[in-house]
């Protein structure tokens, strides 16, 4: 019975944004409502921003209607209290509804970074109130169970960090929505095998609304009014929601598979939430605000060494789907300490193989340094 309501509900999911997202297209290119280009982003054409905004209203429906056909046919929902899971799936929507209208504002608007950080923590509140938070490192630098007033603060740094991080990762085609698509399947597969099935057809469900916005953000012609992009709509979603699921999986009440839940989870994003400290280190290192956006992302690193965008997207893919299948490999045989400084050597490594690479190709190509009419031959 399990398996076919996460089948419904991903197939459902799929369905509503296949009907809704050509809708936003219509709309987006009635009322101009486009991502402008400039020297900073990749696209060369004005492409509607607002595919995100099909986001939540399609999971919000999918799971209310699963959750309520399972209570009224006395259906089991999960191995916990189903008061502790309908507490916080209303504080999950109470912040998600918050982000929501955050993100269209700025994709229409645009909001100072300062405005949509307060929000988010003001979000990120919501999952320790609901009796969500991390309380257990899992034996990471040796530390296991932590306290309530260290574990809440943490919580809040770990969900405004995710959810930046699928924010900040959203700079070319296809890459935030394929990472949160793999994740998402990683970490719904791991909540079906502990039996969380409400918080696995969430994950599932997200699959189902990714699938559909990722063949067109990918694979839409601007000239044919078929691309679109998620903004900051989809992606501040994407990210409050894998935080909420990946909280929940550290929080498990088995404290032999927290440490590999811990490690194996936080490993799904590994390559977005390495890439913020990086890029913040190296803005810090310039004495430049490290809030204001730049062209030192990784994906910008990939298509500096000559890789085309699809490329560079499928690349990075890979990284994150190696680094998912080194934790789930390793967790059993290291230390959980020793196997996240193995991560970090190896993106280290990776980075230090990505800049003899860029020196090569703007060595063999000096006057392609990187502008925009560059990126758009790149793609």
């Amino acid at each position: 019975m399990i398996y076919f309501f996460i089948v419904t509900v991903f197939v459902i999911s799929a369905l509503l944004a296949s009907v809704i997202i050509p809708r936003i297209l219509l709309v987006s290119y009635k009322k101009k409502l486009f991502d402008v280009p400039d020297a900073r982003k990749v696209h060369t054409s004005p492409v509607p921003r607002l595919g995100g905004i099909s986001f939540f209203p399609v999971l919000l429906v999918t799971i209310c209607l699963a959750m309520g056909i399972r209570y009224l046919f006395h259906l089991p929902i999960e191995h916990v209290s189903p008061d502790t899971v309908f507490v916080q799936f209303m504080f999950l929507v109470a912040g998600l509804t918050m982000l929501y209208l955050i993100g269209v504002v700025d994709d229409l608007m645009g909001v100072s970074y300062l405005y949509k950080l307060v929000i988010q923590l003001l979000c990120a509140c919501l999952f320790p109130a609901s009796g969500l938070w991390l309380n257990s490192l899992g034996g990471l630098f040796g530390i296991y169970d932590i306290p309530f007033w260290v574990g809440v603060p943490f919580t809040l740094f770990i969900v405004v960090y995710i959810t930046n991080a699928i924010n900040l990762i959203d700079g070319i085609d296809g890459l935030a929505s394929g990472l949160s698509c793999i994740s998402m399947c990683v970490l719904g597969g791991i909540c079906l095998w502990f039996g969380h099935y409400i918080h696995c057809m969430v994950a599932f469900a997200v699959v189902g609304i990714l699938i559909p916005f990722w063949i067109y953000n990918v694979y839409g012609r601007v000239e044919r009014r078929r691309k679109i992009f998620m903004g900051d709509t989809g992606s501040l979603t994407l990210g409050y929601i894998l935080s909420f699921i990946i909280l929940h999986l550290c929080m498990a009440e088995d404290h032999v598979a927290r440490p590999k839940m811990l490690l194996v989870s936080f490993s799904t994003l590994i390559v977005p939430m390495f890439d913020v400290v990086r890029v913040v280190l190296s803005r810090l290192r310039d004495h430049r605000n490290p809030f204001l956006p730049d062209k030192n992302h990784i994906h910008h690193k990939f298509l500096r060494t000559g890789m085309r965008i699809r490329w560079a997207m499928a690349g990075l893919l890979m990284v994150s789907l190696f680094f998912i299948a080194l934790n789930a490999i390793l967790v059993r045989y290291l230390n959980i300490t020793l196997l996240c400084g193995l991560d970090i050597l190896l993106w280290i490594v990776m980075h230090l193989v990505l800049n003899h690479f860029i020196a090569l190709h703007e060595s063999r190509f000096p006057r392609k340094k990187w502008t925009r009419d560059y990126a758009a031959k790149a793609g």
